[in-house]
């Protein structure tokens, strides 16, 4: 017999509308949110608390008798864990769980449990850690206080939950820092790896989390990404060549979706993932349009956009899971708003128009130039392949007449490239023909010269 798994956590859920939050529509947004944020930590949800303030208890976060409102809840409907859709404090967090007698996570800890839980790559399961333990190292006040109860010794020396900390402190220390020193090589190589791409357009994918990025990566381009209807299916970035037959390449990359209140300490240990968006020629805003607070959601990952340096990228906004959205006039009225937006289910429509639409983008940029070739050079002749599109090519009796199309940055990479025209010992170019084995290897052709 397989050994039967074991029951998912019963959690309590508790949204606390603070002054931030003005409507009751956003509360009940976040509450939606939280949601299915504990279905994605794997928690069985059995009772759900709202409650709007003008003001947080400092000591308690909750006020004493919403707290003894809760913890009646949590005996009634037999909750193990109890989530908060709010950040607490570390001596917000240790009363109410002494309150409430059941585990207590905030936001940041259920979305950090979820990175965990979901981290494949080694770089991205050290990327999490150091979240993790950036976000537990002031939190270690109180967690060995139980071993003080019966303290001696001479007065004022620290007591053995006091030894504790510092122990756990420093070799949390210990590990953070080698966390970093190993992202930070990773980083290193993620940067010897765009070198390489620099003759490449790049395209990158942003978003809301489960907004349907992954699906139209695999449908651009046969990706095989892993897709999930949960929050934070895609921990880590994918690159894929979205047209095989085409030059210069362009590249499509999937990154970690974005969400509201997404906790500091993931945005900086995912940074150098994230900096694939910074470093895109152009971005695909992926926006679930069937969700009620979509344009939340825009404006949410235009914020974390903005936080990472990449708000200055050029972006293309796609629309995804039209098909979801029953209400007609709610989609009338999103095109009506967002004009220049692609509408599109990744899941069933041809998208063609949005592939044509991203060529259509750098084409825009490229610039056609007829070239002429030494022969002493045609080994470059990979080099100009590689950086540009090939239109045309002629073996004339002066050297090698191509028409080429590429970017002005990659022309003028092909240019430093070519080998430089021979000098005489004066200093001044030699006036020998192109075709000559001393002469320039590449070179502009003149309107008359192609006529």
């Amino acid at each position: 017999m397989t050994p039967s798994r074991p029951d998912p956590p019963r959690a309590l859920l508790l949204v606390v509308q603070t002054p931030d939050r003005s409507t009751d529509a956003s509360l009940e947004d976040s509450l939606q949110e939280l949601r299915e944020l504990a279905v994605s930590a794997g928690c069985a949800v059995v009772d759900e608390m709202m409650q709007a303030r003008g003001r947080i208890h400092a000591g308690t976060f909750l006020t004493p008798g919403k707290l003894q409102e809760a913890r009646e809840r949590v005996l009634m409907c037999g909750a193990e864990l109890v989530v908060f859709d709010n950040d607490l404090t570390p001596s917000q967090s240790q009363k109410v769980e002494q309150a409430l007698k059941v585990m207590v996570l905030d936001r940041t800890q259920l979305i950090l449990e979820i990175f965990r839980a979901g981290a494949r790559t080694h770089e991205a399961r050290a990327q999490v850690e150091l979240a993790h333990l950036e976000y537990m190292l002031p939190r270690l006040v109180g967690m060995w206080a139980h071993l003080d109860r019966e303290r001696g010794g001479i007065a004022g020396s620290k007591g053995a939950g006091e030894k504790q900390i510092d122990i756990d402190r420093s070799l949390i220390r210990h590990r953070i820092a080698r966390l970093k020193k190993e992202l930070h090589q990773l980083a290193q190589e993620r940067e010897t790896q765009k070198k390489s791409r620099a003759n490449c357009f790049r395209v990158s994918l942003v978003g809301y989390t489960n907004a349907g990025k992954s699906t139209l990566m695999n449908r651009l381009t046969d990706a095989g990404v892993a897709v999930e209807d949960k929050l934070f299916a895609t921990l880590d970035s994918t690159t894929r060549i979205l047209l095989k037959d085409r030059q210069p390449r362009i590249l499509l990359s999937d990154t970690v979706g974005f969400i509201r209140r997404l906790p500091h300490q993931l945005v900086a240990s995912f940074r150098s993932t994230l900096e694939v968006a910074k470093d895109a020629d152009l971005l695909l805003h992926v926006v679930d349009v069937s969700h009620p607070a979509y344009e939340e959601h825009m404006r949410t990952t235009e914020q974390v956009l903005t936080e990472i340096g990449a708000q200055a990228v050029p972006r293309i906004v796609v629309f995804n899971k039209r098909d979801r959205l029953r209400d007609k006039i709610a989609l009338t009225l999103a095109r009506h708003a967002h004009r220049d937006a692609a509408f599109v289910s990744a899941l069933t429509d041809d998208l063609e128009p949005l592939r044509a639409r991203i060529v259509e983008f750098f084409d825009q940029s490229m610039v056609t130039t007829p070239m002429r070739l030494a022969y002493a050079h045609t080994r470059e002749l990979a080099s100009i392949y590689k950086w540009s599109r090939v239109d045309e090519l002629r073996y004339e009796q002066d050297g090698i007449h191509l028409t080429i199309t590429s970017t002005p940055a990659n022309l003028r990479r092909i240019q430093l490239k070519m080998p430089a025209p021979s000098q005489t010992q004066g200093g001044a170019a030699r006036s020998d023909p192109p075709s000559g084995r001393d002469g320039p290897a590449f070179e502009p052709l003149s309107q008359a010269e192609t006529a």
